[in-house]
């Protein structure tokens, strides 16, 4: 995720991503540092959130594979 907060490896974190009316939460731990940014393994988070993720996920792939 890239962000300049700075937290150090192995946090318990709380994500929220949030899109116009839709959000997604998870608990996560921080598995690395960057200066840009973190890499961040998701470990609980409701179906409903599992299922926005992915849909935000489908659409940001759709987007880039769409032609030009």
């Amino acid at each position: 995720m890239e962000t300049s907060a700075a937290f150090e490896a192995q946090r318990l974190v709380l994500v929220k991503i949030y899109d116009s009316q839709e959000s997604f939460e998870a608990e996560a731990i921080v598995l690395y540092v960057r200066p840009t940014g973190l890499g961040l393994v998701f470990r609980e988070f409701t179906p409903e959130s599992a299922a926005l993720l992915q849909k935000w996920m489908i659409k940001a792939l759709d987007s880039e594979m769409a032609p030009l």
